[in-house]
């Protein structure tokens, strides 16, 4: 019995400090994955809020037909984010084309986030503008 004894210990030692490796390891795994799934939702809630802006800007101008009141509509809804905003609203009729581009916050590194497919916001937006037209008395 107590070469059995003896084996059972070489083994315990053979394995000390295994489990610690593993656990490391994972909780790694873990936390990278975790860093990358809230990065991706950071990323489409910033492009969503852009877009909602544009959206709204681009109204604003059709309405008004002044660029300059779409902008300043812009920078009221998104605040500090630091996007480039282009109003283009024609005379008359038409469609206001409001073109949106800027860089999405990363929480990662800046190596590896600009390798990201979300890392930028680019948006194009056209909204039909309506211009109200008096009915005519029928003859």
């Amino acid at each position: 019995m107590p070469q059995r004894a003896r084996s059972q210990a070489l083994e315990a030692s053979a394995q000390r400090g295994a489990g610690i490796f593993s656990s490391v390891f994972g909780l790694m795994f873990f936390l990278t994955f975790m860093l990358l799934a809230v990065q991706v939702l950071w990323s489409l809630y910033a492009t969503s809020v852009v877009t909602s802006a544009a959206y709204d800007a681009g109204r604003t101008a059709a309405r008004s037909g002044d660029a300059g009141a779409g902008q300043a509509r812009f920078a009221q809804a998104i605040g500090g984010y630091d996007a480039d905003i282009a109003i283009a609203v024609p005379s008359g009729e038409g469609t206001v084309v409001v073109t949106v581009s800027g860089e999405n916050p990363s929480l990662l590194p800046e190596r590896f986030a600009t390798a990201l497919p979300f890392a930028s916001i680019d948006r194009t937006i056209e909204i039909r503008r309506e211009v109200f037209v008096e009915a005519q008395d029928a003859p």
